[in-house]
């Protein structure tokens, strides 16, 4: 077994996770009392994962805490405590690539500011992790209006995926990014594309960034905040 770890919400489809465990080790993320349900097994709530930083959250789980010190992972406390409304749920869920930091401005934790000196990308939804997926530091896929516009006005090339039918119980609907993660050029999706709307031509975009799509599971896509790999 690869000493890799994906870090996936304890609340995700058994069939995905199970799936999962053949490519590597599983850590169940859940969270307690913290902020509000929906979201409280969210990886990416607690937790930013740089190109060379990782950064999480003081009040990220212990037992998660406990699996970053087994692992030896040079990680470092943010200074922002997560809770329950969107301005301290949202600091740590931004993206970085080799050439940019991806979030709304304002929204940022400030050790995720100093820690990633690089021009940002201002995008109008603070929940940026969640809506926004990048394939590589130019193509993105994202669920949000507003995001595909403004990477669009920055000259990236964007996949727009209506939301409807991504599961993120109680809500209507998720976001395409917290079913997603990557690791060694494999696109790891909770659920099947065939679900979605565009799901082929979805396909079609990944398949032309050159990544290998891996589909947990035949049902409908679940948000589960994302999915990283340690």
């Amino acid at each position: 077994m690869t000493s890799v770890t994906a870090i996936i919400d304890s609340r995700a489809p058994q069939k995905a996770i199970d799936t999962m465990r053949k490519y590597c080790n599983v850590f169940l993320f859940h969270s307690e009392n913290s902020t509000y349900d929906a979201i409280a097994c969210h990886p990416d709530v607690f937790l930013f994962q740089g190109i060379d930083s990782l950064i999480v959250a003081p009040n990220n789980p212990q037992n998660c805490i406990d699996l970053l010190q087994t692992k030896n992972c040079n990680y470092i406390f943010g200074e922002t405590a997560i809770g329950s409304d969107l301005r301290n749920s949202t600091p740590y869920n931004c993206i970085e690539t080799e050439k940019n930091l991806f979030h709304k401005v304002g929204f940022t934790d400030s050790q995720i500011v100093k820690t990633v000196v690089k021009p940002m990308v201002a995008l109008p939804q603070a929940y940026t992790r969640c809506s926004m997926f990048a394939l590589n530091e130019n193509a993105f896929i994202t669920s949000d209006k507003g995001i595909e516009k403004a990477l669009l006005q920055n000259g990236f090339s964007c996949f727009y995926c209506d939301p409807q039918g991504i599961v993120l119980p109680p809500y209507n609907h998720g976001f395409i990014g917290g079913c997603m993660g990557m690791w060694d050029k494999r696109l790891f999706v909770i659920g099947s594309l065939n679900h979605l709307k565009d799901g082929n031509k979805m396909r079609e975009f990944i398949n032309a960034q050159n990544l290998e799509l891996v589909e947990l599971y035949d049902g409908q896509l679940y948000d589960g905040g994302g999915i990283f790999f340690l």
